[in-house]
């Protein structure tokens, strides 16, 4: 009866020690597929985080490339008065940049017209061709007063359909714009210095009587 007893517990312990460690097996194969699992999903989730932000990075340089020309914006200028600037077109054809500026109680406005798109390096860094050009325009001496100012761009210098001209000013009336457009145009008058003074030869040779005769006689003869 003992030794039976004996057995019987001996058995017992045996088939309880298997137990604990095909359970302590089972805990640490558990834990190595839980281990390999959290590897893999923390390496995917890096990958994953690596592509996504230097795709988005990308886009949003690309997005920042587009969309970073200013349209509108604000300065002082030489003669300390107020003045905003706002761009007006499409790319592909005329841009006009408005400026209204005021000083005390006086406003005035002027436009400047071209065509950016013309020059080949503006669609590569209009950001930069536009920063030229509104530092032109805060430059500007007399802004709005000069009927033949223009801006223009050291990126787009050898294209003249890029450069900015003004086009219009309410500092300058039709006629002060004709005016000074006839000047440009106008050759100067020419004089002949070795060609006698129709005045001083009446003064010499006719009476003060006749002077004036004279003096229209020989100007039409030197005519």
């Amino acid at each position: 009866m003992r030794f039976s007893k004996l057995a019987g517990l001996l058995l017992l312990l045996f088939i309880t020690e298997c137990l604990l460690a095909e359970a302590s097996e089972g805990q640490q194969q558990r834990r190595k597929r839980k281990g390999k699992s959290q590897q893999q999903q923390l390496g995917e989730s890096q990958d994953g985080g690596n592509k996504a932000p230097s795709l988005g990075t990308d886009g949003k340089k690309q997005r920042r490339g587009r969309g970073s020309v200013p349209k509108q914006g604000r300065f002082v200028s030489r003669e300390q008065a107020q003045c905003k600037w706002a761009l007006r077109g499409q790319e592909d054809s005329d841009i006009n940049l408005r400026v209204d500026c005021k000083k005390e109680l006086s406003d005035y406005w002027c436009e400047f017209t071209g065509k950016p798109s013309a020059c080949a390096k503006y669609s590569q860094d209009a950001k930069t061709y536009w920063k030229q050009i509104t530092r032109a325009l805060k430059k500007q001496k007399g802004i709005c007063s000069q009927p033949s100012a223009m801006l223009k761009s050291s990126l787009c210098r050898s294209t003249k359909a890029a450069h900015l001209k003004m086009t219009g000013s309410s500092l300058l009336t039709p006629a002060t714009a004709g005016e000074e457009q006839a000047k440009i145009l106008s050759p100067a008058p020419v004089t002949d210095p070795d060609s006698p003074d129709a005045d001083k030869i009446a003064a010499e040779y006719c009476n003060d009587r006749w002077s004036s005769v004279c003096t229209f006689l020989f100007s039409a003869i030197q005519g």
